[in-house]
């Protein structure tokens, strides 16, 4: 661990991210325009985080399955151009559905699938969510099962590679609180390992260390089909057990690579003056003053939103007198609550100007109340939660802003149907869009490598 501080404190002297001056480079696309057209389905798809990221390393979703409407629509909302196949539930996606669909596509000239990605709704494996609430077998959710769809799509459709996504918390779950710690990981690990002509890696990355402004560990797992192994994984390869992740070593991952902003350099811009008479501000009142801030501002066209540009999703929440005491004392005194509001619930906390020798320990959640502004006595808007995840300020979310209560958490032993996914929640169940790029990319050269070396 020392090695990463070292790390993180000779990263910040050695890259300025310095609000007036730019000299990190983030790029709006990160593949080259003549390179081969690359294909993915996108399961679990959520509002789109990992699918975007893939898009900007390169890929074209060809079909995307979300239960969930207003997440569904968000996706669609971004993605109007591309002729993507909708499917809801994923157990409606039969086999002879993607059969109808693979001749479609070799007819439409497309060969085989490069990539099948999602990341199973998590719930039942992490410590928000059901848990907080509901006491369950997790064999009893019906979402914890939806990895072995996962993999039954893979061994239909065969494609080149697959990329599974999880959180930290997959590594220790246990099916029942007398169960081993770990199983649920094994189980999962063994299910895509039963896939034949599939070499598997794993590890649990921190989306800090690729550039994305909070931590977020996450569970990341890569299978390639052996016909593709040859042209470049790196060698030793050992077997992938629960007790050796390799997938960075093999190659199977990048190399972590990046330095996150502090929330100043990301959020900085979006800061109005006159917030308290508002109920949001809809055009931006600053120039972009940081390089991740014109990064985030860059429209699809390759724009720049530049001061008195329309501004989407800067809406303020409708806080008491008291509450916004409350906060303008936890802002003024280093994150300490004042004692009248102390409770043993989840602890707000504020918003961190700068990230200490270990880089961010901040993780973007569903739950926005959790959190204060950096310098104004109020919560975190819309687009400021996007910005944490990396999505660029022109990507749209629908649905309802927020909600609270069940309507938002489920009933886990219903599944996870008949629940609201406002625009909160879809923003901190995503992929961080820069996390998913940074890996598209990596994968994609992977592919690339494999199609120069044919004949």
């Amino acid at each position: 661990m020392a090695k990463q501080k070292q790390t993180y404190s000779a990263k910040r002297e050695s890259t300025d991210h310095a609000l007036c001056e730019d000299k990190t480079p983030y790029r709006v696309n990160g593949h080259r325009s003549n390179s081969p057209k690359l294909h993915c389905i996108d399961l679990f798809a959520g509002c789109g985080g990992l699918s975007l990221g893939l898009e900007k390393a390169g890929f074209t979703p060809l079909l995307f399955s979300e239960i969930n409407p207003q997440a569904a629509e968000t996706y669609i909302a971004n993605r109007a151009e591309l002729n993507i196949v909708p499917v809801g539930d994923v157990y409606n996606l039969t086999d002879l559905d993607l059969g109808v669909l693979k001749t479609y596509w070799r007819y439409k000239g497309i060969g085989d699938i490069d990539l099948v990605c999602g990341g199973p709704p998590c719930q039942g494996y992490s410590g928000i969510g059901h848990r907080r609430t509901f006491k369950l077998d997790k064999r009893d959710i019906p979402s914890n099962h939806l990895f072995q769809e996962m993999v039954r799509v893979i061994r239909c459709v065969r494609p080149k590679m697959f990329l599974f996504e999880n959180v930290r918390g997959l590594l220790n779950a246990r099916w029942t609180p007398e169960g081993e710690s770990g199983e649920i990981f094994k189980a999962v690990l063994a299910e895509f390992k039963s896939l034949t002509d599939y070499r598997v890696r794993w590890e649990l990355v921190h989306a800090k260390d690729y550039g994305v402004p909070q931590n977020r560990p996450r569970v990341i797992m890569v299978g390639i089909r052996d016909d593709i192994l040859p042209h470049w994984v790196q060698e030793p390869l050992c077997e992938a057990s629960f007790d050796a992740p390799t997938a960075v070593e093999s190659g199977f991952l990048p190399k972590p690579e990046g330095i996150p902003p502090t929330l100043v350099e990301l959020l900085s811009d979006l800061e109005d003056p006159q917030f308290l008479s508002r109920e949001a501000t809809t055009h931006y009142v600053h120039e972009p003053k940081t390089a991740i801030q014109r990064f985030l501002r860059t429209t699809r066209d390759g724009r720049i939103l530049e001061k008195g540009d329309k501004l989407t999703e800067q809406e303020y929440s409708a806080h008491a007198d008291y509450i916004r005491e409350k906060f303008a004392h936890m802002i003024e005194n280093n994150g300490e609550i004042p004692p009248q509001f102390q409770t043993k619930k989840f602890a707000q906390r504020v918003f961190p100007r700068s990230w200490d020798e270990n880089g961010p320990s901040l993780t973007v959640t569903s739950l926005p109340e959790d959190y204060v502004h950096y310098s104004q006595p109020r919560g975190p808007t819309v687009r400021e939660w996007a910005r944490i995840q990396t999505f660029p300020d022109w990507y749209e979310f629908k649905g309802p802003r927020t909600t609270g209560g069940r309507r938002r958490a489920g009933d886990p032993s219903l599944g996870i149907w008949d629940r609201d996914v406002p625009r909160y929640t879809q923003i901190g169940n995503a992929v961080p869009v820069m996390l998913a790029e940074k890996i598209g990319g990596h994968l994609a050269k992977i592919l690339r490598h494999e199609l120069s070396c044919k004949p």
